[in-house]
């Protein structure tokens, strides 16, 4: 896996000097993404693309060449396969379609390619695959344009789906989270989920794995290997129901496993199962926060009726709310100077109108020890000077910075839900590293999956 993650010199067949040619856009990624190594482009009418000249073969490019890239008819496929073998590249890309996912001839063209691949010891990704991206060296292989400015970090992306796989990429912008690794399996004719999930779980700059599966095939191996692996793996299983088992056939030939069984398998692996694609980037990113050690957490919300259904949510998922001993009470009593509310756990600030003492109060929560950790929900809108404000009725401060702050004071973490528009919550995502959900249940299932991971790595049982 590292000879494709790590490819220092790349070869794409394919390449063509027509604007529309999709090799041609995978060079463009490489020179948009500042790959350092060489590439080589092929074309049987020679001429050049983009600089580059376009050698008649693969077996005449002049040096050794780490990965190749062949976005050819796949009738063709197989004997470039061949030629690469010759010319000792053992590790290849195949974004073309027309396998087995077409039928009919399609098989065929898939036993030969397996046939030559096994011939002189090739490992291959796809085909019908947009391949891979290595944020961190400019290894950007998909026939599509994909934005050089997308973040780079610690998250990482498997998706048998390559449409799928790029709309993450986009989730993950919006959250203001980077990536590290992508890769786009395709029809799996070879290498699989179990592949890169092995690889990721070693691979230094992954901190969270992310994964979009259609089917399972090495179901026992894909389960052993993430019991061994203590990264958070996240999955959004598709193609368990009747008729979308039908449309993945049509997609990549996939079979669906049974649902109920991965269910249960997923749970005793670790494995953390995400129902909605559309939560899957926040909650990879909430793994940016500290550990939540433990069932106890203090819940606190500007309103009563957001108050009643997160504290719903919470009994759901096994959260205890502990009760603030008399002490800690007198003391905040004292510092809001009014006994409009009532201090207890879970916590209403609807009449603290005070940024400073909000503040104090989640400071003070902090740093008990019957604590570990807050799940926090905040109405805010945006000023007449486009400033975020919070709270039910507004605050003159924004408070979302020392929010971040306190985390980081106390090693603990805030699982904060921010009601707002679209505009006010992505603005507010670009003003810290951690994440910032859409509602309550939301927040209060992020911050379950934090829990479970962490008691996880710790080989310890939640404290209630």
């Amino acid at each position: 896996m590292e000879k494709i993650f790590g490819a220092r010199s790349v070869a794409i067949a394919g390449v063509s000097e027509k604007l529309n040619n999709l090799g041609r856009y995978i060079l463009q990624n490489l020179i948009d993404w500042d790959f350092e190594g060489p590439v080589y482009c092929v074309n049987p009418k020679g001429g050049e693309a983009l600089g580059h000249v376009l050698y008649p073969s693969i077996s005449e490019i002049p040096e050794a060449v780490d990965l190749a890239v062949l976005i050819i008819p796949a009738p063709a496929v197989p004997e470039a396969v061949d030629e690469c073998g010759r010319k000792g590249i053992t590790r290849v890309a195949i974004p073309s379609g027309g396998f087995e996912e077409f039928g009919g001839d399609g098989v065929s063209h898939r036993d030969r390619l397996i046939q030559a691949a096994r011939r002189h010891g090739i490992r291959f990704m796809g085909p019908n695959c947009l391949t891979v991206i290595n944020a961190h060296t400019g290894l950007c292989l998909p026939f599509v344009p994909v934005p050089p400015d997308l973040p780079r970090g610690g998250v990482s992306i498997v998706a048998q789906s390559g449409g799928i796989g790029l709309d993450f990429l986009a989730r993950l912008r919006d959250e203001n989270t980077g990536f590290a690794k992508f890769a786009s399996m395709g029809n799996k004719t070879d290498l699989d989920e179990v592949d890169f999930l092995c690889y990721l779980g070693r691979d230094e700059q992954t901190r969270v794995i992310c994964l979009y599966l259609e089917d399972v095939e090495r179901g026992r191996e894909f389960l052993e290997a993430a019991r061994e692996i203590d990264k958070p793996i996240l999955v959004y299983k598709a193609n368990v129901e009747p008729l979308a088992r039908q449309s993945a056939r049509s997609h990549t030939a996939a079979l669906a496993n049974d649902d109920d069984v991965l269910e249960g398998a997923f749970r005793q692996a670790g494995i953390i199962r995400v129902r909605r694609l559309a939560e899957l980037a926040g909650f990879a990113k909430v793994f940016s926060l500290p550990p939540l050690r433990g069932n106890r957490v203090a819940l606190v919300s500007p309103t009563g009726g957001i108050l009643v259904l997160a504290s719903d949510q919470c009994a759901r998922r096994g959260f205890v709310f502990p009760q603030l001993p008399p002490s800690l009470v007198d003391d905040i009593r004292e510092r809001l100077r009014a006994g409009v509310i009532n201090i207890s756990n879970p916590l209403d600030l609807g009449d603290v109108h005070d940024a400073e003492a909000r503040l104090y109060i989640v400071d003070r929560l902090l740093e008990q020890d019957f604590i570990d950790g807050i799940i926090m929900l905040l109405i805010a809108r945006l000023s007449t000077e486009q400033v975020i404000t919070g709270g039910i009725h507004g605050l003159r401060k924004n408070i979302i910075p020392d929010l971040a702050e306190l985390v980081r004071k106390h090693g603990k973490p805030i699982v904060f839900s921010l009601m707002a528009t679209g505009e006010v919550r992505a603005r507010a995502r670009y003003m810290v590293d951690f994440p910032i959900f859409e509602d309550a249940e939301e927040a209060v299932e992020a911050a379950a999956i934090l829990r479970d991971h962490s008691l996880r790595s710790r080989g310890a049982g939640a404290r209630a």
